[in-house]
């Protein structure tokens, strides 16, 4: 195998290792996203909403 060959081997491997990482994330979010609303994780006297903007957060 000649080092051109190498070298587009490897910049072929690591793209597609960046885009499973990013599609991998990218499901992971959609999964969070289409949870019932009823799943909001609460414990004890601290409840983080799933939908709430930046000021409701304060």
């Amino acid at each position: 195998m000649s080092i051109k060959t190498r070298k587009y081997l490897m910049i072929f491997a690591l793209s597609a290792f960046v885009s499973a990482l990013y599609g991998t994330a990218a499901y992971r979010v959609e999964q969070t996203r289409m949870q019932p609303t009823f799943a909001i994780s609460c414990h004890q006297d601290q409840c983080v909403p799933r939908t709430g903007s930046f000021s409701a957060l304060r």
